[in-house]
């Protein structure tokens, strides 16, 4: 009994600490949105046509980056933002593509996010907390230009976000 207490009190801390981030693509072609490391399940990257949303969750502890990959074909070969694995990405983007950082519950019960252009620029990003005061922040174009572009951001741990593309 107790065990099984013990499991479920872990199971709902886990779920608590996980942060959901709704994926838009408001670009006029499809794009193939990367994850590295991968999310919740594996899930590495998948494509998204114009106007279309996709949920994906980031685990408590998760300290990566997300960006747009532009120009892909079936096998996952990209004009902009490409990886190793395809359409699911294995490794980061080997080129130039505007970084979503997310670190979510790392420290003090808080979530960083950044849009960043150290790596290089290859789409617009906006990245928005939701239900928490931070405003969103964006980087969109190569001079760093947009609010927050470059700079670290700060959330309770349990904020979900929107990252929308162009």
């Amino acid at each position: 009994m107790f065990s099984r207490v013990v499991f479920i009190i872990a199971t709902l801390a886990g779920m608590a600490a996980s942060a959901t981030v709704n994926v838009v693509n408001n670009c006029s072609a499809s794009i193939d949105p990367a994850f590295f490391p991968a999310a919740s399940g594996g899930l590495g990257g998948f494509t998204l046509a114009p106007g279309d949303s996709h949920s994906v969750t980031l685990p408590a502890g998760y300290n990566g980056n997300a960006w747009g990959r532009t120009g892909c074909d079936d096998s996952g070969s990209c004009e902009t933002g490409s990886c190793s694995g395809g359409i699911n990405c294995t490794a980061p983007a080997t080129d130039g593509a505007t970084l979503a950082q997310f670190q979510i519950d790392i420290i003090a019960n808080l979530d960083f996010f950044s849009p960043k252009t150290d790596d290089g620029f290859n789409i617009a990003i906006n990245m928005a907390p939701i239900g928490c005061p931070t405003a969103p922040v964006a980087c969109t174009d190569a001079s760093g230009d947009g609010d927050g572009c470059d700079v670290m951001s700060t959330c309770p741990t349990g904020t979900d976000y929107t990252l929308t593309f162009c």
